[in-house]
């Protein structure tokens, strides 16, 4: 079976984490870095996105990264197909930012 754009995924992940306390603070940046570890992207502040082969392997990210989220955190994870990603739509103000990424260039195998 070929690459089909219906089944290749993205996740989006969305968060929003307390921060009055070191220990909270402590908890933030350990989910941020276990993000950057299981290879997401940072679109913007509390925003991270990555590319997976299948729906199947999205949803093991996902449930390891649940064990890491911190205890007052709001964190929501958008599942979306190859195709619906590709018809974002982002602008940028005169300052400079980062562009979403594009689709790996090789097939991911795990």
């Amino acid at each position: 079976m070929g690459v089909n754009g219906w089944r290749v995924m993205w996740v989006i992940a969305v968060y929003d984490c307390p921060m009055t306390t070191d220990e909270e603070r402590h908890d933030y940046t350990v989910f941020r870095k276990r993000l950057l570890q299981e290879n997401f992207a940072q679109l913007q502040y509390s925003l991270y996105v990555r590319h997976f082969p299948t729906m199947a392997v999205a949803e093991a990210t996902i449930q390891r990264l649940k064990q890491h989220i911190p205890p007052n955190a709001e964190v929501a994870f958008f599942l979306v197909t190859d195709k619906q990603y590709a018809m974002t739509r982002e602008y940028f103000g005169p300052k400079s930012t980062n562009k979403k990424p594009d689709a790996p260039e090789q097939i991911e195998l795990f």
